[in-house]
């Protein structure tokens, strides 16, 4: 849709955007929960963004350790990224990691309002080359199109002209008949008919020569069909590969290797639909590593990442094939239990915390026990919604969390 806005304009709204989603994962104490309506009102505003910013750090600046970069760092870490655009989310989460204060806030928001459009662009990259493929393809099918319509052509023209070829024979057969009736003497026949008959083979003659050469063009055409058949079976089985490398870069999380928050909405879509038609149970489970900040701000990132894969890897072994495993955000996974009702989704919650409870993470130069909290909640028949599903899964979290952590509560 055609739109009058300025480059200037478009990252402005993306900067106040990452502003809303960071207002809302802020949690504050009650004695500051007025910063909250001050936020939200000042982002309606049409207050510029900086002062936005600086309002946000202001507020925010004398409460250790710093909420507003601890809280950016959290989106830093939820957004599901590929593999070449890691780099630059990791160094943003290292300088988040380390600020002392909230002074350059404005300058870490715009660096993730950068990234985050970067991804769509990347997304757009992969699809014009799609696109380009397939124009390719179907240039090369017309072409084969065209060359089938030529051999049709040719076909055509030697049926007509076999047809010509019996019509005058038949008439010279007929012309044959009429002069044997017309000649008397018999001499003067016999030259007449060797000559009449030598005419006739004549006429076969150059008709088999030119036949010859059209089957020849014929073998030919069909080789360069055939050459043409195989380029595009390789063609297309180029762009299934491409097409299939590109759908699991969509929904793969390149962290962990588990699916992303995509793939989730895309599953949850289904079995959504799964449910309304046969009304099978469905559970839904999240499960947060606990404490990981603490292991981020202790060890380093690259142990936080090596912490995510190595539960990541412990939660998907524990599944069914027919479960559902994706790193919602962070160190958040969502699990999606077709045909689970409550007591089933509760058990394996609690398979999960145990399974990782009991598990040791080797990060090389040292070993580390974690753990996790799991909230769980089970589709009821009023509800219908899958908001409704994970935010009751959610607040199920969130008491495990409160209640001391390494621990499971249903939803």
């Amino acid at each position: 849709m055609p739109t009058s806005e300025t480059p200037a304009a478009i990252a402005a709204e993306h900067q106040r955007t990452v502003l809303a989603l960071f207002v809302a994962q802020l949690r504050l104490p009650a004695c500051r929960e007025r910063c909250h309506l001050d936020f939200k009102a000042a982002l309606a505003s049409d207050l510029p963004v900086e002062r936005v910013a600086r309002r946000l750090s202001t507020c925010l600046a004398d409460r250790p350790p710093n909420p507003a970069c601890a809280t950016l760092m959290q989106l830093v870490d939820g957004v599901s990224l590929p593999q070449d655009l890691l780099a630059e989310a990791t160094a943003l989460h290292e300088q988040l990691a380390s600020a002392e204060d909230a002074t350059a806030f404005g300058h870490h928001v715009r660096r993730l309002a950068a990234l985050i459009d970067a991804l769509p662009s990347q997304l757009q990259q992969e699809k014009d080359t799609v696109a380009q493929n397939l124009i390719t393809l179907g240039d090369r099918l017309h072409d084969l199109y065209r060359q089938i319509g030529l051999a049709e052509e040719v076909e055509a023209i030697a049926a007509s002209e076999t047809v010509a070829l019996d019509q005058r024979i038949a008439a010279e057969v007929h012309d044959l008949e009429a002069d044997v009736d017309g000649y008397r003497d018999l001499g003067e026949l016999g030259e007449h008919l060797h000559s009449r008959l030598e005419a006739i083979a004549s006429r076969v003659h150059r008709y088999r020569e030119q036949e010859q050469q059209r089957l020849t063009g014929l073998r030919e055409q069909n080789d360069q069909l055939r050459c043409r058949v195989t380029d595009l079976e390789n063609e297309v089985g180029r762009l299934r590969t491409g097409l299939s490398a590109q759908r699991h870069r969509i929904v793969t999380d390149a962290l962990t290797g588990l699916h992303n928050r995509f793939a989730y909405d895309e599953r949850l879509a289904q079995e959504l639909a799964r449910w309304q038609r046969y009304r099978t149970p469905l559970s839904l489970l999240l499960c947060d590593i606990d404490h990981f900040k603490k292991v981020n701000d202790t060890l380093g990132h690259h142990a936080g990442d090596e912490v995510l894969k190595s539960v990541a890897d412990l939660l998907a072994s524990a599944l069914r094939k027919t479960d559902f495993i994706a790193r919602y955000g962070g160190e958040e996974f969502v699990v999606l239990l077709s045909g689970a009702a409550a007591e089933r989704a509760a058990t394996v919650a609690e398979k999960l915390r145990q399974l990782v409870a009991g598990a040791t993470i080797d990060l090389g130069s040292a070993t580390l026990d974690v753990t996790v909290s799991c909230g769980h909640a089970t589709l009821e028949n009023e509800e219908a919604s899958g908001t409704a599903l994970f935010e009751r899964a959610d607040q199920a979290l969130y008491r495990a969390k409160r209640g001391g952590r390494d621990r499971v509560c249903a939803g």
